[in-house]
């Protein structure tokens, strides 16, 4: 009888590790050692007696964690990056949507240097994903279809976050991870702010400005587009999908009259859309400004923080 007992105990244990274990979205977090790419290295700090200095403008690094991670979503092991401010104890969240597709503009320890480490250092907690079938994550890039859900799955991923305050949310991203942005706001209202720059947001005006974009990008990526055309650019084109958009949360948009790779006109036509829904909105366009707004970092940086400082730290 006390045998059968241990044996029912160790079932029963066993059941509930099992469940924790489908409950857990990360499945593993490794520190980044910013020092180990040696060209990184020498971009960010100096040699001093041995020892690696960080120069004045990188000292913020010294106030936060970078970790590579993987984590599940919809079942696939998912390739990311995950920034912490290493003081305080709970911090608003944002998660930040890369560009490009396949490995083209995927995140990297320069990308979680500059710009989700940076974000952290100004007191919130930084997550962004590769996306699936990208960089050594399962499942298969679709550019702006199911891998959508791998924005809405890094949600769970931050509510397993001690330091992570998922009351307040915001959502950062840039050219392709505008649209990811913008598609995932059509799903969600859970983010008290969104920031978007150089926002893909109309894949038929990309088609017409980028003809290499056919070849590349969409039939490269997008599922069955050649028999499914009109419907997998609409169902990613933001301008088609103004009615399905949260209307609770703020956009800030940022754009270069010379950018060259998604053309000022998206930003303007969306913005025009978000004024007659009722959308909150403000559209920045930075006079002579590239596709990254290179040469403005300093405003977009400063714009980003008074952004997310406004909506996310009240």
């Amino acid at each position: 009888m006390l045998q059968k007992k241990y044996i029912l105990l160790l079932i029963v244990t066993l059941s509930v590790a099992s469940l924790f274990g489908q409950n857990t979205k990360i499945l593993s977090r490794e520190p980044l050692n910013i020092f180990k790419n040696e060209e990184l290295a020498n971009r960010i700090s100096v040699l001093k007696n041995d020892k690696r200095v960080l120069k004045p403008n990188f000292r913020y690094l010294d106030s936060v964690k970078i970790e590579q991670i993987t984590y599940l979503s919809d079942g696939l092991k998912v390739k990311g990056y995950l920034s912490t401010p290493l003081f305080g104890v709970k911090h608003p969240s944002v998660i930040y949507n890369r560009g490009g597709n396949g490995e083209f503009g995927s995140l990297n320890e320069f990308k979680a240097v500059f710009i989700l480490a940076k974000v952290a250092s100004w007191g919130y907690v930084v997550v962004g994903s590769q996306y699936r079938g990208n960089v050594g994550s399962e499942g298969v890039e679709e550019f702006g279809g199911e891998d959508v859900n791998d924005v809405l799955n890094l949600i769970p991923v931050l509510k397993e976050l001690e330091k992570a305050d998922t009351s307040r949310m915001a959502l950062y991203g840039w050219s392709r991870g505008g649209m990811m942005t913008y598609l995932t706001l059509t799903k969600s209202c859970e983010f008290k702010a969104a920031i978007v720059g150089g926002g893909l947001s109309d894949l038929w005006k990309w088609m017409e400005t980028r003809n290499d974009t056919i070849e590349t990008v969409y039939a490269k990526n997008i599922p069955n587009y050649a028999i499914n055309t009109k419907e997998a650019l609409n169902a990613r084109s933001a301008i088609q999908q103004v009615d399905k958009m949260c209307k609770t949360t703020p956009v800030l948009m940022l754009h270069g009259t010379n950018d060259l790779s998604v053309v000022p006109e998206m930003a303007l036509d969306l913005s025009y859309e978000f004024l007659k829904k009722k959308i909150p909105h403000q559209l920045i366009l930075f006079k002579d400004g590239n596709h990254g707004l290179s040469e403005h970092r300093t405003e977009v940086n400063y714009q980003t923080k008074q952004w997310l400082d406004t909506y996310l730290k009240y």
